[in-house]
């Protein structure tokens, strides 16, 4: 026999979800050459676009959770055996996103730590999903701009590596629709 599930009205407002970015920051360095990538691509494509100010990181997941200490509490047991390791970046790649849009990004050299690190996440986290780590230098680039590069990427190869020693994670202002640092979880 089915279950039939009641909606019982609450007396009390639920609770509101708090968006959150959970990424791997590289250095001040990497971050600075990735701005002057992007603004060749400006150059290349005669145009600023709505990423201008978004700043070089690599995507691990977003989320949303009620309170800070929640998510951070699951983090840092997830992380807890993860020791620092050495992320290189060098050579310029692209995604497609349909037939529409490009993604422009930095290939990672060794992405399996990333791999191995977020496969860790997702098992304190209950998701199954893999990523493919990159470092974004513009994304969601219509193609007709993104033809304007042409096939050789090679301007845009950086090679850099530093050690990733810490995890960042954002929290959403929704007033101001951008994100905010709220932790930077190191790895022991």
């Amino acid at each position: 026999m089915a279950k039939v599930k009641y909606k019982q009205p609450t007396l009390f407002k639920l609770p509101e979800l708090q968006e959150y970015f959970v990424l791997i920051s590289p250095t001040e360095e990497v971050k600075s050459e990735t701005k002057k990538l992007k603004n060749k691509l400006y150059k290349i494509i005669g145009r600023k676009t709505e990423n201008e100010y978004s700043v070089a990181h690599i995507s691990l997941f977003k989320t949303k959770y009620e309170m800070d200490n929640h998510l951070l509490e699951k983090l840092k047991k997830s992380l807890a055996d993860i020791k620092p390791f050495t992320i290189s970046v060098s050579e310029a790649d692209a995604f497609s996103h349909g037939t529409t849009k490009k993604t422009l990004y930095l290939k990672i050299d060794n992405p399996k730590p990333i791999q191995a690190m977020f496969e860790t996440i997702g098992e304190e986290f209950k998701f199954k999903k893999e990523i493919l780590p990159h470092l974004t230098i513009e994304q969601n680039l219509p193609v007709a701009d993104f033809d304007k590069i042409g096939t050789d990427l090679n301007a845009f190869n950086y090679k850099n590596e530093w050690i990733c020693d810490r995890i960042t994670v954002l929290k959403m202002n929704p007033k101001k629709g951008n994100y905010k640092v709220i932790e930077e979880i190191l790895l022991q």
